[in-house]
């Protein structure tokens, strides 16, 4: 998908881009998004056999379907972690407990009603986005939560999951900008230029 955006700065630029991606990914049918959802579950399997600590987000109506990935992670007895927004700048990693433990938070997103942090390794961060290239350049939704979470934990594996649609060209970025490590679509797993796995993974 090519960006096509008039010359502005990287603010304006990330602007205009992020209302194109939404209106994109807006028109996809509830049916096609069930079918890719079901496509991008099966080709993030893999990336869990070596992972025993999961942060995950928890999807909202139009995101990449996470709580089907969620239940069958608890299930197989993973160490679930999922985010919790401390305040408007800060958000923290907090284990799963239960979807009965969740209550609607900040900015509508279903969150812990506890607090206690998770300090302890990750391995693997399952990441939201509205838009990526395919060398892991990533366009969040503009509070930087997930940067600042990135930049904190360099050796967790960041892979991002969404929809086809959303994949672009070429996306600006700020010195505080964090790209993921893999891009996971309904038709294809994406290993970014930057691809290394942590020393920490599966450990």
């Amino acid at each position: 998908m090519e960006t096509n955006l008039p010359k502005t700065g990287p603010s304006e630029e990330k602007t205009l881009l992020r209302e194109r991606l939404r209106q994109a990914r807006g028109g996809l049918s509830p049916e096609r998004r069930r079918e890719y959802d079901q496509a991008i579950h099966a080709r993030l399997k893999p990336c869990f056999r070596p992972a025993e600590t999961i942060f995950c987000y928890v999807s909202t109506d139009i995101e990449v379907n996470t709580r089907v990935i969620i239940d069958g992670l608890s299930k197989q007895g993973k160490t679930v972690l999922v985010p919790r927004l401390v305040n408007r700048d800060y958000m923290i990693a907090v284990r799963f407990d239960g979807w009965e433990t969740l209550q609607v938070g900040q900015l509508g997103i279903l969150t812990p009603g506890n607090d206690e942090e998770w300090h302890a390794p990750v391995d693997l961060c399952i990441t939201p986005g509205l838009g990526f290239t395919p060398d892991g350049k990533r366009l969040g939704y503009g509070k930087g939560y997930y940067d600042k979470w990135f930049a904190t934990h360099p050796h967790t594996l960041r892979t991002a999951l969404c929809y086809e649609c959303q994949v672009v060209d070429d996306i600006p970025t700020t010195a505080t900008d964090v790209a993921v490590h893999q891009v996971i679509t309904e038709k294809r797993n994406i290993s970014c230029s930057n691809f290394v796995i942590p020393a920490q993974a599966g450990t």
